[in-house]
C-alpha cells in the first residue's frame, strides 16, 4: 500500500513539472510582439520601421517619417526609417528588419509591394506588415489605399467655378490612360458636370512620370482647344502643366500635397493624398488592441483625402476666383462625402462610364 502511494505522489509531481514547464512556454509566447499587433505593456520595446523611397524633397515620403516620429512620441515605440536607393534593395531591407526583430513593417509606396509581400509570405509570424498607396496579394499584409475620386470631385468643382462662364472645356493630362488614373479622371469629370453639365473633357498622357516638357506641350495645347483648366496629374511632369498655366493664363491644380503658390496665383488648388494622417491612422491602429490585416480604402472621412482651401487648410492665398459661397458649396460637398450624405465610393469602369 505504501508502495503505491509513494508511486501516487511521483507521478503527481511529474505531471505537475510537466504542465509548470508548458505554462511558462505559454507566457512567454503571449509576450511576443509582432504578427499580432503591439503588446501595449511593452511598448518601448516594439520597433517599428517605415520602408520607402529615398525621402529628399519628396515631401509625400517626408509626411510619413514625420508621422512615424511624432507617433513614436506619443506610444514610446522606437520608430526606425530604411531609405532605398533602388527597388532591388526593398526585400534586402525588409529581410534585414525581420531577422533584427522588428515587430511592424510598413512599405511606403507601390514600389516595394512585391517586395514586401514576398517577405510576409516568407515569415508569416515574425512581423506585422502594412503597404500604403498599393495592394499585394498576401494575407497578412495590411494594404491601404485611397478614395482619390473624392478629391478629384472637389478639384472639379473649383475648376467649374474658377473658369469664365460660358467656357465649357476642361482639360487634364495624366501619366497614362488605365485603371490608376481612372479614379482621378470619373471624380473630377463628375465634379465639374456637378456645377457645369454641358462640360466636355480633353485628356492628354505623358507615359512618364517625369516628363514636364511633354506635360506643358499637352496643357498648352488643351488651352489652344479651349480648356480654361487644366488639372496637372502627371507625377513629375506637374511642373510643365504649372509653367504653361503661368504663361497663358489658364487655371490648374496639383496633386497629392500642397503646391498651389503665391508667385503662380492659377495654381488654386491641390488634391490632397495625406501619408502623414495615413502613418498616424496605422499607429493608431496597431497600438489599439484591435490590429487586423483587412484591406482599407481611406478618403475624406478618415482625413487622408480632400483637397487644398477645402478640407486641408494653406499658408497660401485663397484664389480670388473663388467667391466665398463657392467656397462654402464645395466645402458642403466634401461634409456630405465625409458623412456618406454623397457616397462615390464605388464607381463605375471606364468603359460603363462611356457607354
Amino acid at each position: 500500500m505504501k508502495r503505491k502511494i509513494a508511486l501516487l505522489i511521483s507521478l503527481i509531481m511529474i505531471i505537475g513539472t510537466v504542465l509548470t514547464a508548458c505554462g511558462s512556454g505559454n507566457d512567454s509566447s503571449s509576450n511576443t510582439d509582432g504578427a499580432n499587433g503591439a503588446d501595449k505593456d511593452k511598448k518601448e520595446d516594439v520597433k517599428v520601421a517605415l520602408v520607402c523611397d529615398p525621402a529628399g524633397t519628396q515631401v509625400f515620403i517626408n509626411m510619413m517619417i514625420t508621422a512615424l516620429k511624432d507617433s513614436a512620441d506619443e506610444y514610446g515605440y522606437e520608430p526606425i526609417v530604411v531609405e532605398c536607393a533602388d527597388s532591388a534593395a526593398y526585400e534586402d531591407n525588409i529581410r534585414a528588419l525581420v531577422e533584427e526583430g522588428t515587430d511592424f513593417i510598413i512599405v511606403g509606396g507601390w514600389i516595394g509591394g512585391e517586395a514586401l509581400g514576398n517577405i510576409a509570405k516568407e515569415f508569416p509570424d515574425r512581423a506585422d506588415y502594412a503597404l500604403i498607396d498599393s495592394t499585394v496579394d498576401a494575407d497578412n499584409v495590411k494594404c491601404i489605399s485611397y478614395r482619390e475620386q473624392e478629391g478629384a470631385y472637389l478639384i472639379g468643382m473649383i475648376a467649374a467655378s474658377v473658369v469664365e462662364e460660358g467656357e465649357n472645356v476642361f482639360g487634364a493630362v495624366h501619366v497614362n490612360q488605365g485603371p490608376g488614373s481612372w479614379k482621378w479622371r470619373y471624380g473630377y469629370m463628375e465634379g465639374v458636370k456637378s456645377i457645369n453639365p454641358e462640360a466636355t473633357f480633353v485628356f492628354n498622357y505623358t507615359g512618364s512620370y517625369n516628363d514636364p516638357a511633354q506635360a506643358k506641350e499637352s496643357a498648352s495645347l488643351q488651352f489652344e482647344q479651349g480648356a480654361g483648366f487644366v488639372n496637372a496629374a502627371c507625377a513629375g511632369g506637374d511642373i510643365g502643366v504649372f509653367e504653361a498655366a503661368k504663361d497663358l493664363g489658364f487655371y490648374t491644380s496639383g496633386q497629392d500635397i500642397d503646391l498651389t503658390d503665391p508667385e503662380n496665383p492659377y495654381i488654386v488648388s491641390s488634391q490632397i493624398k495625406d501619408t502623414g494622417a495615413t502613418m498616424q491612422n496605422l499607429i493608431d491602429n496597431y497600438f489599439s488592441g484591435n490590429w487586423d490585416t483587412e484591406n482599407e480604402e481611406w478618403g475624406i472621412a478618415e482625413g487622408t483625402i480632400g483637397a487644398v482651401h477645402i478640407t486641408h487648410e494653406s499658408e497660401n492665398p485663397i484664389s480670388g476666383r473663388l467667391s466665398e459661397d463657392e467656397l462654402q458649396a464645395i466645402k458642403d460637398k466634401a461634409e456630405q462625402m465625409r458623412t456618406g450624405g454623397l457616397d462615390i465610393k464605388v464607381i463605375p469602369t471606364e468603359e460603363e462610364y462611356n457607354k
